[in-house]
């Protein structure tokens, strides 16, 4: 039986709208399995770990690119996708390491004692402290790599042409480094060059002691002094001095 009390139901029109229906759930993007071909599919692939060999050799198929071409372009994407440490130096620090390069960290230094082909199955212990304190020298006195590495190489050559010399060679040898350097600096070098090489040296043989007693041993070297001198000069404004 009709109600007839009951409204009429309200008649369909044409600008009834359509039920809306509630957008689908957003999950992780899906792995992209196609060659790679814009920038934003590479650096979504290299976030999600997703490109492998396969994917980079059909990219520089597809490219017409070296292997090695691929290889640097993903390289310069995934170092700037990594999140980077924010730069803590001060304007002086940047100016020191733009001007003669960043501090190295004592394992940066290529050091060597021996004869390549020549080294023993097992190093020393005396030769590996004696190392570590070359290494962490280098380090304390803020140098780069290039130069520590340098001055590592000059000394050790000194070291090879004078261990040998009688103590009447050693003099001559000494007089005849200590003309070169007045040549290079002027007849009171040792007062005015070396003075910031002497508070250097002081301060870094606190830290760590032996590096006074090898100068003193085997620095009868223009070229090594030189080399300190240039050395002073980066520890000093390091410090700000």
């Amino acid at each position: 039986m009709t109600d007839s009390t009951a409204p009429p139901p309200a008649p369909a029109t044409a600008n009834t709208p359509e039920p809306i229906t509630p957008p689908a759930p957003v999950g992780p993007p899906a792995a992209l399995t196609a060659p790679p071909g814009t920038a934003l599919q590479i650096a979504q692939m290299l976030a999600a770990g997703t490109i492998d060999t396969s994917q980079a050799g059909r990219l520089a198929k597809a490219g017409n690119l070296s292997m090695l071409d691929v290889a640097r372009g993903l390289t310069t994407l995934r170092e700037a996708a990594e999140p980077r440490e924010p730069d803590a130096r001060t304007d002086a620090e940047k100016a020191v390491d733009r001007d003669f390069g960043p501090a190295a960290k004592p394992e940066e230094f290529h050091t060597r004692y021996y004869t390549p082909g020549q080294e023993p199955a097992v190093v020393p212990k005396e030769v590996q402290a004696f190392d570590a304190n070359v290494r962490g020298w280098m380090a304390d006195a803020g140098l780069s790599r290039e130069l520590g590495n340098s001055v590592f190489s000059t000394l050790s050559k000194a070291i090879q042409h004078t261990h040998t010399m009688t103590t009447e060679q050693r003099e001559s040898h000494r007089d005849s480094e200590n003309a070169k350097m007045e040549k290079l600096f002027g007849p009171d070098w040792h007062e005015t060059k070396l003075k910031p090489v002497r508070a250097m040296l002081d301060a870094i043989d606190q830290k760590r002691s032996g590096l006074k007693a090898l100068v003193r041993e085997h620095g009868d070297n223009a070229v090594f002094l030189a080399q300190l001198i240039q050395a002073a000069a980066i520890y000093h404004r390091r410090l700000g001095r």
